[in-house]
Order: structure tokens, then C-alpha cells, then sequence
């Protein structure tokens, strides 16, 4: 048992974490990840859902007659920093030029800092900084020294920012950020009641830079659609963060005894979800965003999966609402067959008709799946527990690969983890879900970082679409290659599907 001073007990309190609850945490952090046991991956026909042509029209119909009922928003992750983008070019950030050529040499056939020095002129900002960096007398003939000075100029500008205000793409001699190409590509499917509500989570401090960043794009977004744009922000609350432990089981302190505390990683996001007023929320990460001339096919498939939601919705709804008449009980129990894979077996009726109710009335998600093409991650899974057979998302931190099953298991899946989310967080009645209590608690992560050169280790939540999601109501469809263009490096910006 740790013993806390009454400093660090100040400490928490400020933060809205017990003492028990940092008991948990400390207790966790110190024991191994658990891992979750795969029965086989899902696939076309086998958990995830393939559409037709006319289910395509007929959802995307749905949608776009009947969201005018409901409350629709968005809600995008973009508290991220941009430096993870240009770490791999972390060696050649060096201020002095010898010190840059001898790294240079050592790196550049580094396949990733190779691939940025054969195709840095194709970046959006690339003309641009290249003008700035004249104006300022920066420019040499001579290419080393070029390199040089637009590294260090691309480390300036942008990786100390957040990942939002990175310049994504180009048009004509027009720069658009990957929040203003968010805001954009939110028309296609997010115009409800001629508003497209916007939901932020961004790290403490930055509303002013956010509210600054997007007012151009918001004007000329109203003016052209006639419309009106709201945005809010949140943080990711303080009680969320994790407590951080060093290699011999003991909590980490600064020079003054205080606590040292990590983020709990995306899955403490899941309170930020749960105010949201909205009835339905559209969620995908800010650096997953097409060129304009992509954005009406992913709009008509955003569109798609909403309409796919409410259909289901709908039925989930009079199922609830007509439960006690005579046939519907035996219906409702097909339909979670059906549908959710969740098979009821009760011999007594009133308590038959209890666990369908339980069931049916949980937060509900349609998940957009790409096929696998070799990006690092999770994807959908049977999973087997106490519960049965059942699909769920998961990590690869989730799984022990050194069980020769579950590494085939893993490897044979044939998609990708959820690229877009559409989600119903209200009840048949239009009260909101308290979503924490549809989490599997037990699917946190232990990670392992370091600090001032010491190994330490943290706990991260469940993961938002996963352990944090567990126990909602969830459908995979599968959505084509083209809706998933992330940027998680900026050479990822040299993909075709970037370069506009």
C-alpha cells in the first residue's frame, strides 16, 4: 500500500482522483496487460456487413430525409501535436551545418528520410516556405544548405503545433490546415438544420488559437452554404490522467515530492463524448481528411452509415417501445440474433424479457471498416469471454502474440480498425446514455515509456473505440479504401491520395 503525503493528497483531490481510485491505478500499472482472446477475425459475410448498390442509395436516402429529426454533430480528437509527424527527421534537426551533412549522410538512406528528401518539394507548404525562407535570406544555391535551412524552418513552423494546423493540402496557391479541410468536408453529410455543429478536443489553453485558426474558413463556409457553423472545445479532464511508476514499483515524484502524472491516452476522451448533446455523433480522427474532390463520395458514405444507423435505430426503438405485446418479445430476441449476435436463452419470461430490454436500450455504433492494407493497428475481432462469442474491436496491444493462435488470428484479419464512427447516444425515450457505464474497465493498457532516461510505466484507459465502446450495440460495414487517408507522418502527404 503506497502511503501518500498530504501534499499529494491535495494533489489528487485537485485533480478529482481518490486516493482509492490511485490505489486502483498504482495497482494496475503493476500488474501485466490483459489480453483479450480471439476466436477468429471478422470478415465480409462473418461480422461485417457488405452493402449493395440499392442499400447504398436506400441509406444514404434515409439519412438525408430524416437527420433534419435529430440533433447531429461531430465529434474530432485533435489534441494530438504535429511532433510525432516529424520525428523520423528528428537526426537532421541540428543547427549547425557540419553537424547537419554528417547527419545527413548517416541517415539519408533511412527509408523514411529518404522517401521525404526524394519528394519534399510535392508538400503543400513547400512553395510557401520556400518564398518565406527567400524573403528572409535564407536560400542557398546550394542543396545541402537548402535542406538545412527548410528542416529547420518545417521544425519551426510546425512541430510544436497541433497536428490541426498542419497545412494537409494545396489549391491553387491556397493552403488549407486539417481542421479547415475537416470543416470543409463537414458540409457533405453534417449540414442538419442548416448548422454543422463541430466538437474539438484540444489540449488546455489553445481555444483562442483554434477560435483564430478556423474563423476564415467558418465565414466563407456560412456565406457559401448559407448556414451556420458552431464549434466548442474540450479538454481531456485532469481525473483521467495516470500515475506513473518507475522500474522498481514506486511512484514517480518531481524535485519538490509532487506527483508526476501522463494522459490517459484516447480512451479518456470517452467523458468529453459523454457531454455531447447531440443524438447523433459523427467521430474520426483530425488527420483522417481527402482533398476536396474527395469529399462528396466519403460525404455520400458518411451519409450511408447515418442512414444505416437510423434504420436500425428506428427498429431497436419500437421493439423497446411495444416489448409487453403479444409476438414481440419472440421478434426482438431475432433481432438481437440477427443483428447484434447476442443469443437469449430464458425459460422464465418476465426475466426473458428483462435481458432483451437490457440488450436492446445501450448506446448504439455503426462502424466504417477498410480492408487491411498493412498500417499498423487493430481491427474487428470474434472475441471469446465470459459473455460468449462476440465481435468487438481490437488492438494489437491486446493481444498476446507470443500464443501462436493468436498471432494467426491477428494476422489473418482483413480490416482495419474503425475509420469513421457514427454513434446514437440517447435511449428510445431521448435521455442521453451515461456511457461510462458501458465500459469494460479491464481492457486498459499498461505503457511503457521513459523519463529523463529511466523506464517508467502509466496506465491508458480503454481505448475510445474499444474497452471504451465494449458494451455498446455495434454494426461493422465495410467503406472502401479511399475513406482512409491518414497522416500519421509528414510524408504521408506524398500519397496520391494527398497530393490533390
Amino acid at each position: 500500500m503506497f502511503e501518500f503525503s498530504k501534499s499529494q493528497i491535495n494533489q489528487l483531490k485537485k485533480r478529482g482522483i481518490s486516493v482509492a481510485n490511485a490505489e486502483a491505478m498504482i495497482a494496475n500499472i503493476n500488474q501485466q496487460n490483459t489480453y483479450c482472446n480471439i476466436h477468429r477475425p471478422a470478415t465480409l459475410g462473418d461480422g461485417i456487413i457488405e452493402f449493395s448498390t440499392t442499400d447504398l442509395q436506400r441509406y444514404a436516402k434515409l439519412y438525408s430525409d430524416t437527420a433534419n429529426n435529430f440533433q447531429v454533430a461531430r465529434f474530432i480528437p485533435a489534441s494530438g501535436m504535429a511532433t510525432r509527424m516529424f520525428s523520423f527527421l528528428s537526426p537532421l534537426f541540428v543547427e549547425d551545418r557540419q553537424a547537419f551533412a554528417k547527419a545527413l549522410e548517416t541517415h539519408q538512406d533511412s527509408p523514411k528520410v529518404k522517401k521525404f528528401l526524394e519528394g519534399y518539394r510535392y508538400f503543400p507548404f513547400y512553395k510557401a516556405m520556400k518564398e518565406q525562407m527567400e524573403r528572409e535570406h535564407k536560400t542557398s544555391s546550394d542543396s545541402i544548405d537548402f535542406l538545412h535551412t527548410f528542416i529547420q524552418a518545417l521544425f519551426k513552423q510546425y512541430a510544436n503545433q497541433p497536428k490541426a494546423f498542419v497545412h494537409f493540402h494545396k489549391y491553387a496557391e491556397q493552403l488549407r490546415t486539417a481542421i479547415e479541410e475537416q470543416l470543409m468536408y463537414a458540409v457533405q453529410f453534417a449540414l442538419v438544420n442548416n448548422r454543422i455543429s463541430n466538437h474539438f478536443t484540444i489540449s488546455p489553453g489553445l481555444e483562442e488559437a483554434f477560435d483564430q485558426h478556423v474563423k476564415k474558413a467558418c465565414l466563407a463556409i456560412e456565406r457559401t452554404h448559407a448556414c451556420t457553423i458552431d464549434i466548442d472545445y474540450s479538454v481531456q479532464e485532469a481525473s483521467t490522467d495516470s500515475l506513473v511508476i518507475d522500474a522498481d514499483g514506486q511512484l514517480v515524484t518531481d524535485y519538490q515530492g509532487q506527483l508526476v502524472f501522463r494522459t490517459g491516452g484516447h480512451g479518456a476522451l470517452l467523458q468529453n463524448l459523454n457531454n455531447i448533446d447531440a443524438d447523433l455523433v459523427f467521430i474520426n480522427n483530425i488527420d483522417n481528411v481527402s482533398p476536396q474532390a474527395q469529399h462528396e463520395e466519403s460525404g455520400m458514405y458518411k451519409r450511408v452509415l447515418g442512414g444505416y444507423l437510423l434504420h436500425i435505430q428506428q427498429e431497436v426503438f419500437r421493439l423497446l417501445r411495444t416489448i409487453v405485446e403479444e409476438g414481440v418479445l419472440d421478434e426482438a430476441i431475432h433481432f438481437l440474433d440477427q443483428h447484434f449476435h447476442v443469443h437469449i436463452q430464458e425459460d422464465d419470461i418476465a426475466l426473458r424479457r428483462q435481458k432483451v430490454i437490457d440488450r436492446l436500450n445501450r448506446p448504439l455504433r455503426v462502424c466504417g471498416m477498410v480492408p487491411n492494407s498493412g498500417d499498423p493497428g487493430g481491427g474487428p475481432f470474434w472475441v471469446e469471454d465470459e459473455m460468449g462469442v462476440h465481435l468487438q474491436i481490437v488492438e494489437r496491444a491486446q493481444v498476446d502474440l507470443r500464443q501462436p493462435s493468436q498471432a494467426v488470428h491477428f494476422q489473418q484479419g482483413t480490416h482495419f480498425n474503425p475509420v469513421e464512427l457514427v454513434c446514437s447516444l440517447v435511449d428510445f425515450e431521448g435521455n442521453p446514455f451515461d456511457l461510462r457505464a458501458f465500459v469494460d474497465p479491464s481492457t486498459y493498457f499498461i505503457v511503457e515509456k521513459t523519463l529523463n532516461g529511466k523506464p517508467i510505466k502509466s496506465m491508458e484507459h480503454p481505448g475510445l473505440w474499444n474497452g471504451s465502446m465494449a458494451f455498446w450495440n455495434t454494426l461493422f460495414v465495410s467503406i472502401p479504401s479511399s475513406m482512409f487517408t491518414p497522416v500519421k507522418e509528414v510524408i504521408d502527404l506524398l500519397r496520391s491520395t494527398h497530393q490533390n
